[in-house]
């Protein structure tokens, strides 16, 4: 089964049209999923159960938790997907507002959602967050005030009973000490060499051992793992910077052509259509 891992300790925030093929791979996440169905339908499955999702449908999933879209019924499919740290959810919380009250009954039992909002009223709360943040001073504390504001609203949707709920028992969610070990290792050090001699090393481990290990519980190499973490840091860095000759290197790639290339093949655009994707005033494609 693949984790996925988030590379930001906060949120991440990812706007997407890609036509869903059908029979894809079913995941779990180490972090907080929002799922926001802007335009057009699609089926998801969430712990074995099938939910059709309308525009308006928010999907909240708890991490650990078996799910995926498995289909789409529409010719479009617009979304948006809220990848959340749960520590930093929870450093969020006053005496008064638990944003991860959400994702959890009132005696603390984790339980994944489904709300329906007002479709226009959905895609206006996520709007603000469909820009990234530039370098701009206070340009990244409005937008972390945009992430509260949305959180705050489905909040107050569920402690309003607007969704159903699919209750679970406590996940149970722990990777082996040596993957643990290299995931925090490879974050660390993206910039960085990162061969899985390196790694196994630094991380006093097996290399043979680590490389099982860890394409078992990731589902991916360690190779493969670290380009997508070093791509995912390139996006939000090109977002901010502007330049890809100014961050490639930040992102652990020594190859500026190498870079480009790898982005391309991996993102479906190049470095400057994502860039004028970034900055455009409604994000869109």
């Amino acid at each position: 089964m693949f984790v996925s891992t988030m590379t930001s300790d906060r949120f991440e925030v990812f706007h997407s049209f890609v036509h869903v093929e059908d029979g894809l791979r079913l995941h779990t996440h180490d972090h907080y999923e929002i799922n926001c169905i802007l335009d057009g339908s699609g089926e998801f499955q969430i712990e074995g159960e099938s939910i059709r999702s309308e525009p308006g449908s928010v999907l909240m999933i708890n991490p650990g938790v078996v799910h995926n879209v498995v289909r789409q019924t529409s010719d479009r499919y617009e979304r948006v997907y809220l990848h959340i740290n749960t520590a930093f959810l929870r450093s969020l919380a006053t005496a008064h507002t638990d944003l991860e009250s959400c994702f959890h009954t009132s005696s603390g039992t984790p339980i994944n959602r489904v709300l329906t909002m007002n479709p226009s009223q959905l895609r206006g709360l996520m709007q603000p967050l469909l820009r990234p943040p530039s370098a701009q001073f206070g340009d990244d504390l409005r937008y972390g005030g945009h992430f509260i504001e949305a959180m705050v609203r489905l909040n107050e949707l569920v402690r309003a009973d607007q969704g159903t709920t699919i209750t679970l028992p406590e996940p149970e969610f722990h990777y082996a000490p040596v993957v643990t070990a290299a995931l925090r290792y490879i974050d660390e050090h993206l910039a960085e060499e990162l061969s899985l001699d390196i790694i196994a090393d630094r991380c006093a481990a097996n290399k043979y051992h680590l490389s099982r290990t860890f394409k078992k519980e990731i589902g991916l190499t360690i190779g493969r793992f670290v380009q997508q973490r070093r791509l995912q840091r390139s996006k939000r860095l090109l977002a901010q910077i502007g330049s890809p000759k100014r961050i490639y290197r930040q992102c652990g790639f020594k190859s500026y052509t190498h870079f480009l290339r790898c982005f391309q093949q991996e993102f479906g655009m190049t470095t400057s259509e994502y860039i004028e994707w970034s900055h455009q005033p409604h994000g869109q494609p």
